[in-house]
Formats: C-alpha cells, sequence, structure tokens
C-alpha cells in the first residue's frame, strides 16, 4: 500500500493539448485531471478515494472558447507558475469570419444585434484595409469575456442581462501578421491567419474589420495553431473514446522533453 497521499505534485511541467470545438477550456482541464490522477493513483498504488484537492495541481495558459479548436497549453504541479508566461507569447489563429450581420457575442454562438450591405466588400476591399489592423492597435473586448469588471466577469453580466457599471475600456495588443487566406463571395466569408501577442481578442478584430469596410462582422470559427513554441503537431489529442483520455508515460515523457529545452535554453 503506498504512503503517498496526495498527488497535487506528482507531475511538475508544462504541455499541450488539441482542445476540439464544444468544450470549454475548463472542461479540458478537468478530463485531462481526472485521466492523469486515475493513473498515477494506479501507478502508485494508493488506494484510498481521491478527493478534489488531493489530484494533480493543473492549469491552462489561455483560455479558448468552446467555438474554439487547437492548442491548449497546460502545467502541472510546480508547471502552473509558468503559465503566466503563456499568457502573453505570442499566438497563431486560423480565423474564420463572416461579413453582414454583428452579434452581442461578436461570433456565430451569440444573437444578431445589426445587418448590413456586403456589396462592396471583396477580396481587394478587405486587402486594402487589413494595413491598419497591424502593429500595435486599440480594440475593445467583447462583452462575452472573461476580463474582470468591478470583480465580476463580464460575461456574467451579460449572461445575466445586467447593465456593465462601467464600459469595457479599450486596450493596446499586438498584431504581429494578418494574412487573407481565402474569401468567397457566394457567402461573404474569409479566412485569416492571425499571428499576435498575448490578451488579442480575435472576435474583436473580426468585428472592427467590418466596421472598417462599413459594414458588420462576426466570428464563425477558431483555431489556434500555436502558443509560443507549442504547435498542433506536438499536441495530445484528448478526443480518445478510450478510457484515459490520455497516456500517462506519454505525458511524462512530453514534460521532461520540455523541461530539458527550457533548461538548455
Amino acid at each position: 500500500m503506498s504512503s503517498v497521499r496526495s498527488l497535487r505534485h506528482a507531475l511538475n511541467g508544462v504541455f499541450s493539448v488539441y482542445k476540439p470545438t464544444g468544450w470549454t477550456s475548463r472542461e479540458a482541464v478537468n478530463k485531462v485531471q481526472d485521466s492523469l490522477s486515475r493513473q498515477l493513483k494506479a501507478r502508485l498504488e494508493m488506494t484510498k478515494k481521491l478527493k478534489q484537492r488531493d489530484m494533480i495541481k493543473i492549469g491552462h495558459g489561455g483560455t479558448l472558447d468552446p467555438l474554439a479548436e487547437g492548442v491548449l497549453i497546460l502545467g502541472v504541479g510546480d508547471g502552473c507558475k509558468k503559465l503566466h508566461d503563456y499568457l502573453q507569447c505570442t499566438k497563431e489563429y486560423i480565423v474564420l469570419a463572416k461579413f453582414g450581420q454583428a452579434t452581442d457575442s461578436y461570433d456565430s454562438q451569440g444573437t444578431i444585434t445589426h445587418s448590413g450591405s456586403t456589396d462592396n466588400i471583396n477580396q481587394q476591399s478587405i486587402l486594402s484595409i487589413l494595413p491598419q489592423f497591424k502593429g500595435e492597435i486599440t480594440q475593445i473586448p467583447p462583452i462575452y469575456s472573461a476580463i474582470s469588471i468591478q470583480g465580476k466577469r463580464a460575461y456574467d453580466y451579460a449572461r445575466q442581462g445586467i447593465e456593465l457599471p462601467k464600459p469595457i475600456e479599450p486596450r493596446k495588443v499586438k498584431i504581429l501578421a494578418l494574412e487573407l487566406m481565402e474569401f468567397h463571395d457566394n457567402n461573404q466569408q474569409a479566412l485569416f491567419r492571425v499571428e499576435c501577442g498575448g490578451g488579442t481578442y480575435m472576435r474583436s478584430l473580426v468585428h472592427d474589420i467590418g466596421h472598417a469596410l462599413g459594414s458588420y462582422a462576426h466570428m464563425t470559427g477558431l483555431k489556434r495553431t500555436r502558443q509560443n513554441t507549442m504547435t498542433i503537431e506536438n499536441s495530445l489529442d484528448i478526443t480518445s473514446m478510450d478510457k484515459e483520455i490520455v497516456n500517462l508515460d506519454q505525458v511524462i515523457n512530453i514534460i521532461n522533453h520540455n523541461n530539458k529545452q527550457n533548461n538548455a535554453s
């Protein structure tokens, strides 16, 4: 029988998973925490029932909305202390936008608030306005966001139908690259590649691009392809139908590899 009473620091480091659409970031974290804790408990031959406080300590390095998919960085044990660095690092996204309509959430999960003409929106008009969104720009986060306003999340005010105690303040963000990858005139949808600094809202970027074109727009899809050095290619798939959505040994190997790289840099 193992004498270990807690798994909170049984693993220490950072790795990334591929969050699918439809899951909240918290759901992804909880599923990984449950799976790793179960496997460690069995390996350490622990017999007592695990309480929440005894499970692996885990957190994530930047929220992905349920609509979004892609790289979600997780820290376990002492690795949680490193997550703040990932909040401010460079990220890359593939963003799908639809022109002609604005929503209250700035994405396709919200309620349509405005509609406008798309007669003058084409590939050339989009390309002509993109330079104004490169470099350091000012944007206002969506009301459906996790920013804190007088101790309460903005999305809590929105979901409860409560008026904000004060307007959401504009913030400076950095867009390092903004590329139009595709434009489909038949359904007024565009695909962008965006490389940006921390704190940048893709929904706000799409919303503002719509205004710059004299119309409206909202985000219909989002994929985070890179966050710092973590990419889709080295992120673990957590949609397995097996009992465990992640493999403990695989996670240990990735953490050891990442720790060696960090120590060498």
